[in-house]
């Protein structure tokens, strides 16, 4: 894709400056954008922002499916949730990272947010996922909501 065509697709004019909401990003945009067009996506900057935001979600879900699934048969499976992550089995269990987190596209930057209904797990979240979150953010120039504050 040519810059022109980039800039008129993506970049959005917020008095007067164009803002790029994938500028900081350090993914394999190309791919990206390869990927959903093999998918029919339409190429707009929000249906890129979603593809790239369920497709974090979706990795972090196998993630706590896979710890479930390995801590199911086990008779002390609470005591080591709670000692290798602060947190109990049921909590765990509890987390629906592609239905709990939302993202919104204002003045020209991704914003992820805990959906209203979800706001209560995000000390579970932070526990659980807190460094994917960070380096998700950091790699997609994304900005992550707690409650208010940015990180």
């Amino acid at each position: 894709m040519n810059q022109s065509l980039y800039d008129a697709v993506f970049c959005v004019d917020v008095g007067g400056q164009k803002i790029d909401p994938f500028a900081a990003a350090t993914i394999d945009f190309g791919k990206v954008i390869g990927d959903m067009k093999l998918g029919g996506y339409e190429i707009t900057s929000l249906h890129v922002a979603e593809f790239i935001v369920l497709h974090w979600l979706d990795d972090i879900r196998k993630n706590k499916t896979q710890l479930i699934h390995d801590t199911m048969d086990m008779d002390n499976r609470d005591d080591f949730c709670r000692q290798k992550y602060g947190l109990s089995w049921k909590d765990i269990d509890a987390l629906d990272p592609t239905s709990d987190f939302e993202f919104d596209l204002k003045s020209g930057q991704v914003i992820l947010f805990l959906a209203h209904d979800a706001q209560y797990k995000e000390d579970a979240y932070m526990k659980m996922f807190g460094q994917e979150l960070n380096r998700f953010c950091q790699e997609t120039g994304f900005l992550y909501t707690k409650l208010g504050e940015a990180i």
